[in-house]
């Protein structure tokens, strides 16, 4: 888990030396930049039944959340100035339901710390349906691992449904930056070649179903 802390240093010093003292890992950085594959950052103004995404799927991510929160906090307490916060989605979660939010804590202008975590679609439509959608070809090489060079075992044509068995879904990344779905019957399938570019799946619709 990494927490990334971009301050400016004449105006939260006292935040990146609290920090440095806690024992995270600080990464200075531009407070918004724009990430292939992500949504616009969204302001956190209301009650939390105005956020798209449920996150927490387990005790690391959870703590790794509190931890967050508390950087944001003490910040703030240094800084004696208030916060705000904001929250950003993956382009996976609107397409198949799973995906990633990242979250950062700001004073002013000044990005404070942010943190990322699986998010999962609220009120998804059950059950959870994905549709093959490939943009080249007609449909998805399964293959025994989430690599190009390993073995097709199956094939998905564009059109066919699956039902993932876990919701989250299992995804992962290759070392190109490949995305993969993990399916039911032990194999993977490329959700995309990397992030920001087309989704080989998508949610089936309610009227589908």
């Amino acid at each position: 888990m990494i927490i990334e802390i971009a301050e400016d240093a004449r105006t939260l010093k006292s935040s990146l030396q609290l920090g440095c003292a806690i024992g995270l890992s600080l990464i200075l950085a531009p407070a918004a930049v724009a990430k292939p594959g992500w949504g616009d950052w969204q302001q956190i103004t209301g009650s939390d039944e105005a956020i798209p995404y449920d996150a927490g799927f387990s005790n690391l991510e959870l703590g790794g959340y509190l931890e967050y929160e508390q950087t944001c906090a003490d910040a703030a307490m240094s800084a004696q100035a208030p916060l705000t916060y904001w929250y950003r989605l993956s382009d996976l979660v609107w397409e198949i339901g799973t995906g990633e939010v990242e979250n950062k804590c700001q004073i002013g202008n000044e990005t404070v710390a942010t943190y990322s975590s699986t998010a999962v679609l609220a009120d998804i439509d059950e059950p959870y349906c994905l549709r093959v959608n490939t943009d080249v070809g007609s449909g998805l090489r399964v293959r025994r691992d989430p690599t190009v060079m390993s073995p097709q075992i199956a094939f998905l044509p564009n059109g066919n449904e699956i039902s993932p068995e876990s919701f989250p879904v299992l995804i992962d990344t290759d070392a190109t930056g490949r995305q993969w779905l993990w399916l039911s019957q032990n194999g993977w399938a490329s959700i995309s070649s990397g992030a920001g570019e087309y989704i080989n799946f998508q949610l089936c619709s309610s009227t589908d179903m």
